[in-house]
């Protein structure tokens, strides 16, 4: 007996100390990878940061995009971002819902092959679909839909998580007290999950407002002359106006492109933060 424990303690001292080298390993592989994107993020931000002033932030874009300022994409891509949240929370969370209370296989196959479709794929759906078939043509609206389509499969399997991690015994307990299903969704279940779905909805636009493929195809235009008048009108959006500099001019719009970059990255690194200080107060 004495030997076998003997052995045992052997073995239990040399799994441990294989433990401890991997758990350092990962540690250490971790504070470089992370280490790695923080380095990245500074080399596209910090660039830019010296063209910042006043008048780029509230001025349209002058002499072919090589001057002025970029107060138009700022503010087509706040509209697009709000559009497409107006559409696809409500539409999302009663995705979720419909997921979580009803069990239907099938919608939760699709929802989870929509998630993996590519972002340029969903842009030529909306091109088909809004703008020509639907006649929007190149608009806020038919970006803001798109939009909404992209980010829907995110918002509602988050929804669907956060409503199947609620006690099933809940549910029982209101049903026994003769609660409605509509009564138990709407005023037990959903105030239960609020915190994950203001989560995911910065998340969301988190996503929507650095997205470029769909908004080339149905909402951004290259130059904008005036501020858009109407949901039906096109705009100037922030990864779209990137991606045109870099396209289009090369070196002579290079200041342009660099400072557009770091506003894009202080929107994404924002409306990240805000998700995840919700992520900790729902925790």
């Amino acid at each position: 007996m004495n030997e076998i424990n003997v052995n045992e303690l052997v073995i239990n001292s040399k799994s441990s100390k294989k433990n401890k080298r991997a758990n350092v390993f990962l540690r250490i592989l971790t504070y470089l990878i992370s280490l790695m994107i923080i380095v990245l993020f500074l080399l596209a931000f910090i660039p830019g940061l010296k063209y910042w002033n006043l008048t780029f932030f509230i001025q349209f874009p002058k002499d072919g995009m090589t001057g002025g300022g970029i107060f138009p994409a700022i503010l087509g891509s706040l509209l697009l971002t709000l559009t497409a949240l107006a559409i696809s929370i409500p539409l999302g969370i009663l995705l979720g819902v419909v997921l979580s209370e009803y069990n239907l296989e099938y919608i939760k196959f699709v929802v989870t092959i929509l998630s993996g479709i590519p972002s340029v794929v969903y842009g030529l759906f909306g091109l088909g679909l809004f703008c020509i078939t639907m006649g929007m043509r190149t608009s806020i609206l038919a970006g803001g839909l798109t939009l909404s389509l992209l980010v829907l499969p995110v918002i509602s399997s988050s929804v669907y998580e956060t409503m199947r991690a609620i006690p099933r015994e809940l549910r029982e307990a209101a049903y026994a007290l003769g609660a409605k299903k509509s009564e138990v969704i709407f005023e037990m279940l959903l105030p239960a999950a609020k915190k994950s779905i203001l989560t995911v909805s910065f998340v969301s636009a988190g996503r929507a407002i650095g997205e470029t493929a769909p908004l080339i195809l149905t909402a951004a235009v290259f130059y904008a002359t005036d501020l858009p008048r109407n949901l039906l009108s096109p705009v100037m959006t922030l990864p779209t106006h990137l991606y045109f500099l870099a396209a289009a001019y090369g070196e002579k719009a290079r200041w342009m492109a660099e400072a557009t970059a770091s506003v894009l990255i202080v929107f994404v690194i924002l409306v990240y933060t805000l998700a995840f200080m919700f992520r900790r107060e729902e925790r």
